[in-house]
This record gives structure tokens, sequence and C-alpha cells, in this order.
């Protein structure tokens, strides 16, 4: 639609005692997302409650080429991600005025970073806490280089499109919880140390993992360390301590079958 049919339906609206933020939503309904906007609605309404009811630009208005660069970025920083086109809508120029005004202050534009979720302070003091102890024992009695780490990842076969937010220069792009998970997806489990990768494994998808699959794969993975300590590239197997998101379910491994004493999980000391 072009503006005039939009500030028709504006005094149609208007004269039924419609409400700007109403008519503006009706339209983004009825004709598109991004048609028009509740500022531009309100602004109509006002010219129209002061007896203004035509529906050309004022003289000299028309459509400018040039916007204040800090109500754009007063704009931008109060939704790093509003579009360029939503902004254009919104200050009734031209989307190209737009993206040449959003490099002139410096803005670019940069996907979401996704986390899975956002820690709180005191979360953030334990973690560093806990990290900082770590240090110190491995000081006294290296233990890191020995560590066999295990971690699951559902890969989805569609990933989610993240979008982006329109930044200064060296800022970093805000956090957002990652969207659920779908049902086209495959469970890759790993298995690593300081040194690298030791072993990993695609599941069938739709697949989880189960107490069974865990023991086979340790056994896979034991392999793999052994062959490793006989060329020499890893310390000896036996020594290895594993860890990981699973490791509380030990218990499961004993009731499934009874491991071998040097495939036993080991906590650290």
């Amino acid at each position: 639609m072009d503006k005039i049919q939009i500030r028709t339906i504006f005094l149609f609206q208007f004269k039924l005692g419609r409400k700007a933020a109403e008519t503006a939503r009706d339209i983004n309904d009825a004709f598109g997302p991004r048609s028009t906007n509740e500022r531009v609605a309100q602004r109509w309404f006002k010219k129209f409650r002061n007896g203004d009811e035509s529906l050309e630009d004022e003289d000299g208005r028309g459509r400018p080429t040039a916007v204040d660069n800090e109500h754009l970025k007063a704009l931008i920083e109060a939704d790093p991600r509003k579009t360029t086109r939503e902004v254009a809508v919104e200050l009734e120029v031209d989307h190209s005025t737009v993206v040449r005004h959003l490099k002139q202050i410096g803005k670019s534009k940069k996907l979401d970073k996704w986390v899975l979720h956002e820690l709180n302070d005191n979360q953030k003091n334990r973690r560093f806490e806990v990290s900082s102890t770590l240090l110190l024992r491995n000081k006294n009695d290296p233990f890191l280089e020995r560590i066999v780490t295990y971690d699951e990842k559902w890969i989805l076969y569609d990933n989610r499109r993240r979008s982006a937010q329109w930044l200064d220069a060296g800022e970093a792009p805000q956090h957002f919880p990652k969207p659920k998970l779908h049902q086209k997806k495959v469970m890759v489990t790993v298995w690593w140390s300081a040194a690298g990768l030791i072993h990993h494994s695609f599941l069938n998808p739709g697949e989880t993992i189960t107490a069974e699959k865990y023991c086979r794969q340790i056994d896979e993975m034991h392999q793999k360390l052994q062959q490793a300590e006989r060329i020499g590239l890893r310390d000896s197997a036996s020594s290895a301590i594993f860890i990981g998101p699973l490791a509380h379910r030990l218990s499961l491994f004993q009731a499934s079958r009874q491991l071998p004493a040097g495939k036993m999980l080991q906590k650290p000391r």
C-alpha cells in the first residue's frame, strides 16, 4: 500500500473513534508487518484532532533524505533488534537513508549469541571460586591433563535462524536463550582431554543415550586411550579421571553391568 492509502485508513478509523495503536495493529494484520507503526498513526491522529484532515505531507516535509543521528541512535539502542525497514517506516525516510546513517554513527549488524541460560551474580562468583580452587590444586597435584571429559549434544537438522542487532564497533551482542529443540535432531557424544579429541559417536536420528550405550562407549573410549598410550601420545589410561554431565549416573552403569575396575568413573581427590 502507498502512504496515501494508509493515511486514508487513518482518517477513516479516526472518524470512527478508534485509537491510533489499534489502527496501526489492524493495518499490519491486514496488509503485512511493517506496513505502518503506532508512532506514525499517533502523529496523523494528532493532526486530525487539530482539525487538519489533509492527507498530503506538509509543505517542505516530503520524504526526508536525512535523519538526526542522535535520534536514530536512541531508537536503535532502545531496541537493537529493530530492522532498518522498521526504522525507515517510523522515521518516514527511505530504507537506504537509514542504512547510510547507521554507518555514520558506527553501528554494524551482529548475530545474537545464544546461551543455555543467563547466570546471576552469585552463580558467576561461585564458578569463579571453584575454578580458582582447581587451578591452585593443579599446581600442587597436577591432574588437569589426566581428565577425560564427556558431553553430549543434540544437532538440529533445521537450525533456527538467529536475529541480528545493530551495535557499535567492538560491542558484544546480547545473549538470548536458545529456542526449544524440535524433533528433527540427532545426538552426538564426545570424549576429550587436554590433549584433544579421544572418541565421538553419532546416535540414530531421534535416539537418546542409555546405560548400555554408555557402557559400550566407555569400552571404545578406553581402547582408543590405550592405543594412544602405546604410541606415546598420552599418559597411562588407567589413571584417567572421567567427568561429564552424567557422572552422577554411575549407579546406572553398575546396575547395567559390572564394569572392570580400570573403567570406573573416578572422582577427583
